[in-house]
């Protein structure tokens, strides 16, 4: 026995004689063994200063744990020395930090750490980085039975004031509803009461309200808030490069079993599975590892627990018959890629269950473009906000949590980060009174409008129009049946007769009040204030083609309001927006234009009948007085210019062709009625001079002022061939006129 002794002596101390240098070079031969067998060696020197032994032995463990990860061997002895305080607190600390697996973390290793933390012997320093490494590596153990089995051990550290913040975190990602107990809340309210508010211990009261609501008292903050912040980034950085590493390793082992089996036609099937989002976790359940991996124990009518996992679910038709039975995975945030579960949550939406993925997403949302901020855009959050985008389309509402974050996000954003998933989004944002929607999401958009590129402010009228267009099809009757079902439901409450009264359909998946308002009043401020920033924008960008296409868009939209989704509303753009398009370069500005005000026409004509048949708001029966007034306005005005040659003959009754006679002769122009014709008007006349080409003979000399109105008929026909349709529905539409067919003109002329 003295033998080995003195070998295992010599050896440090020959290392801790030796300069620096000499170190260096035999790090070359030094391998993680050799340090663990340092580490563990009761006579090796532990002194810090100046030991180069230990430099060298913390440095191998360091760097083989970044490079390819640590054996679960490796992990257990050297947690073992971590934290039995062998070492001083920073080498201690510094072997924990690289606890990284090369594979998957056994839970023996965690259940050892806690028994550490029973004994005392690691300083609270120690503890809380253990805890912290817990956390961190949640997702890379082998299993959490083990770990949750000691629940009500980790619990009792809830009272010391250093590791509370740690714990609170680990008990909130192990708690299950058989874990909330009364005498476990009553001991967190005790605490809250002698500490004050702290976001962690909230953090775990808010999971034990979500699965046992009527045992904690707890008054849910108005805005969803992050219990608990990472303030461990290169150690989380480090962790997520071996989550990484395992993930394109599965991936390899997957494809190469593939192409054994199917050979390398499969070469399509491996570049879309690196297309998956890895942050979003693969679905698990407890029933599997029970009854056993894979298939073998697939029975599909049900196992002896009663539940069925998600695996065994085949088809759409197994969902359907399972559909009470199905197990949800443990980790929530599966739902994003499985549209199994998105149909069971939409089906059977549980608030617990809802609860827990929203808890997730504002954490990872948080975590991964508030905290990170600095760093730029990265992979991860980009597919992860495509996912959300994909499961808000399914869901067809957005998520409340989601929400929360945007409003905090759109204030610090600089308007090009992840700028084209941040605009989907907004474009699901739920109805609002428009004074809290403008401070929610419309001012910090109105503050990039200005400030930003042509290519921007389109983008934001598209997102606008977007956001309108889901208001009216989707929130507008959401609202209003939310709204209905929350006073049948207070009603109830308020009799006690709930248990009477029949089951009230399910509105929405996400069980959010909402506050008693005129939401179609809000509808009216936003195309107001959309009306406002396009003319804005309009004049800034000196009327740019690209941008008046969305502005157009946004009012082809307004202007089917009510014919199309039945919203008994309909707002006239300002002159501003109206006239521009009118005398816009573009010809199919023009046309658009003329196809929106007959759009106009038939809608004020169906408010009307709605009017004169029902009682309606007064507010909106003066709004829709003073568009008929504008729209009639602007009508003469498009019927003078562009048909009957009178644009500033009437003066008196129109506002952009106000101008004295003396001013207009002094431009010099002849015939300065006929200016904006459909054959003179600045966008018409590449049209005109191509038609008379094709109508006249070859080789005449052409002018536009050769289309007199005997040819004003075929003139039309040539523009609906040209597929400028509006400026010929216009005509139609609100001109009385006789057609005249030039070939009979042709024959009594003869």
């Amino acid at each position: 026995m003295a033998t080995p002794t003195a070998e295992k002596r010599k050896s440090p101390n020959s290392l801790n004689t030796s300069s620096k240098s000499s170190a260096t070079d035999q790090g070359s031969s030094y391998t993680v063994s050799m340090a663990i067998k340092f580490f563990k060696n009761d006579f090796s020197n532990r002194k810090v200063r100046g030991n180069a032994a230990l430099i060298l032995a913390i440095q191998q463990v360091e760097l083989t744990a970044k490079r390819e990860g640590l054996t679960a061997k490796d992990i257990s002895q050297l947690l073992d020395v971590a934290a039995s305080s062998k070492f001083s607190d920073s080498i201690s600390s510094r072997l924990i930090k690289s606890l990284l697996p090369s594979d998957k973390i056994p839970q023996e290793a965690v259940v050892k750490a806690v028994s550490w933390m029973c004994t005392n012997k690691p300083s609270n320093e120690i503890q809380g980085l253990l805890l912290k490494w817990m956390i961190l590596t949640y997702d890379l153990l082998d299993g959490s039975d083990d770990l949750h089995a000691l629940y009500g051990i980790l619990f009792h550290f809830v009272e010391n004031d250093v590791l509370c913040p740690q714990v609170c975190h680990l008990l909130y990602l192990l708690t299950r509803k058989e874990d909330v107990l009364a005498f476990r809340v009553h001991r967190l309210l005790s605490l809250q009461k002698r500490v004050g508010v702290q976001p962690h211990i909230t953090g775990l009261l808010s999971v034990y309200k979500m699965y046992r609501p009527h045992l904690v008292s707890l008054v849910a903050p108005p805005t969803q808030r992050v219990y608990f912040r990472l303030t461990v980034k290169a150690w989380s950085a480090e962790v997520d490069k071996v989550k990484e590493r395992l993930r394109n390793r599965e991936e390899g082992s997957e494809a190469a079993a593939l192409e054994r089996l199917h050979g390398p036609a499969q070469e399509s099937t491996q570049k879309s599975k690196k297309k998956k989002l890895e942050v979003i976790p693969k679905v698990s359940s407890s029933l599997m590892s029970q009854d056993g991996s894979g298939d073998a124990g697939y029975q599909l009518p049900g196992s002896r627990q009663g539940k069925v996992p998600l695996q065994h679910i085949k088809t759409f038709e197994d969902l359907l018959k399972n559909m009470n039975r199905l197990e949800l995975p443990g980790q929530i945030a599966a739902v994003l890629e499985s549209p199994y579960l998105q149909h069971a949550i939409c089906c059977h939406s549980e608030q617990h269950t809802v609860q827990r993925l929203s808890f997730w997403l504002y954490q990872f949302l948080h975590q991964e473009l508030l905290d990170n901020s600095s760093d730029g855009p990265n992979s991860r959050a980009e597919r992860l906000l495509q996912t959300l985008i994909n499961f808000t389309d399914f869901l067809h509402e957005d998520v409340p949590v989601c929400e929360n974050f945007l409003v905090k996000y759109l204030h610090t954003w600089n308007g090009s980060d992840y700028r084209p998933y941040i605009l989907r989004l907004i474009t699901r944002f739920r109805i609002y009174p428009f004074q809290k929607l403008n401070d929610l999401i419309l001012e910090p958009l109105r503050s990039l409008f200005f400030c930003s590129s042509v290519f921007f402010k389109c983008q934001i009228i598209y997102t606008l129009t977007e956001l309108l267009r889901n208001y009216v099809s989707i929130e507008l009757p959401r609202h209003t049946d939310t709204i209905c079902t929350q006073a049948v439901k207070d009603a109830s409450e308020i009799q006690h007769i709930g248990d009477s009264l029949p089951a009230q359909t399910q509105v929405s998946v996400f069980e959010v009040r909402v506050d008693n308002f005129q939401a179609l009043h809000t509808i009216q401020e936003l195309t107001t204030y959309v009306d406002r920033i396009s003319g804005l924008g309009l004049i800034i960008e000196k009327d740019n083609v690209l941008l008046m296409h969305y502005v157009l868009e946004f009012f082809e939209l307004i202007s089917c309001l009510h014919l199309r989704y039945g919203v008994p509303f309909a707002y006239v753009p300002s002159s501003g927006t109206f006239y521009r398009a009118l005398f816009a370069s573009n010809a199919m500005s023009c046309s658009r234009l003329c196809k929106i005000i007959c759009n106009y026409k038939d809608a004020f004509q169906a408010l009307k009948k709605m009017v004169s048949n029902e009682e309606s708001d007064l507010l909106f029966t003066n709004i829709m007085r003073d568009g008929i007034q504008l729209l009639n306005q602007y009508i003469l005005d498009m019927s003078n210019a562009l048909w009957r040659n009178k644009a500033f003959l009437h003066s008196n009754k129109t506002v952009v062709f106000d101008i004295p006679v003396t001013t207009l002769q002094t431009t010099g122009v002849k015939h300065i009625n006929e200016a904006f014709s459909i054959h003179l008007h600045m966008a018409m006349l590449p049209f005109a001079c191509s038609f008379l080409k094709q109508t006249q003979p070859k080789g005449k000399k052409v002018h536009p002022s050769l289309i007199r109105s005997s040819e004003r008929d075929t003139y039309l026909d040539f523009l609906k061939r040209e597929r400028l349709d509006g400026i010929v529905s216009f005509i139609n539409t609100f001109i009385k006129r006789n057609v005249i067919h030039p070939t009979p003109q042709k024959q009594s002329s003869k």
